[in-house]
């Protein structure tokens, strides 16, 4: 009898992701963000902080009194805004991915250590993760931030040190259902030191889970450098900050409210990519548990 070829799960990943509409858009959306801010200096029309009152207010191209030479307009400093968006990506990105990778860090490796050696490891694991959830992340972030100053690596370091519980939930929880898994008891009648199993044997098959809740968390870390910004807590002028922006443009909500809603719609559509690109990968990575 000949052998019956079995579908390869990686090609019938991709053929899901390729039909997923969401993930797709999410996925173009989050790449164009990346381009702008990879290639900023070279795509952006201005220097962002490059101040001309005599261009103070100048509407949008499209609309009456625009000057096509500021394509979205000037703020009340004379400021190009296209350029100061594009600038302002960067900030975004920057938090985003560095709140993402170093909480990240954090909580998987206590939800590992915790989910596999159990016992009094567990506890404290789950004593720490409590007296996390204890604690409301953003009070706790602008308390800090007002007594530490705002910076971009006081942000990123704080923001980290408070958004790794849900890593650590979701993989301790993941860990603790595989570690009596037949393949991590072969591996461990076989010989495998405790890294080699966790590194070969269960972190592979607990990543889909750690990828959606990066997604998740890189967009909260977003969110909160806009509020921190907003508030005066986070990156400070002249630094092009998107949470600046509309902290700036306050003034002139009725007069000029495209100052507001530019950057409000730019960081609205980065965090709804994102989100789309999260739900997007659990469903290609855990279609059973999906319709």
């Amino acid at each position: 009898m000949s052998d019956i070829a079995l579908p390869d799960p990686r090609r019938a990943a991709l053929r899901r992701a390729l039909r997923h509409g969401g993930l797709i858009a999410g996925l173009a959306v989050v790449a164009a963000v990346v381009l702008l801010a990879v290639f900023a200096p070279l795509i952006a029309p201005h220097d962002p902080a490059a101040q001309n009152l005599t261009l103070r207010l100048i509407p949008p191209a499209w609309q009456e009194g625009g000057n096509p030479a500021y394509l979205l307009g000037t703020d009340h400093l004379g400021r190009d805004y296209l350029s100061r968006l594009i600038f302002g990506a960067r900030v975004s990105l920057a938090v985003g991915l560095s709140v993402m990778v170093l909480s990240g860090l954090i909580g998987a490796t206590l939800g590992f250590l915790g989910g596999y050696f159990g016992g009094r490891i567990d506890d404290l694991v789950m004593y720490v993760i409590t007296v996390r959830l204890s604690m409301p992340g953003l009070l706790v972030a602008l308390a800090v931030m007002s007594l530490l100053g705002g910076s971009l690596v006081t942000m990123i370091t704080v923001l980290s040190l408070l958004f790794w519980d849900r890593y650590a939930v979701v993989t301790r929880t993941a860990v603790r259902q595989l570690r009596q898994a037949d393949f991590v008891t072969a591996a461990r009648v076989a010989g495998a030191s405790h890294r080699w199993i966790l590194w070969h044997e269960v972190r592979p098959n607990v990543m889909p889970q750690i990828l959606v809740v990066a997604t998740l968390e890189m967009a909260m870390a977003i969110l909160s450098e806009a509020s921190l910004s907003f508030l005066g807590l986070g990156i400070q002028p002249p630094t092009p900050s998107w949470g600046i922006m509309i902290a700036e443009a306050r003034s002139f909500l009725f007069a000029k409210p495209y100052l507001v809603w530019m950057p409000g719609l730019a960081i609205f559509a980065l965090v709804l990519a994102i989100n789309l690109l999260g739900d997007g990968l659990r469903d290609v990575s855990q279609p059973e548990g999906r319709r």
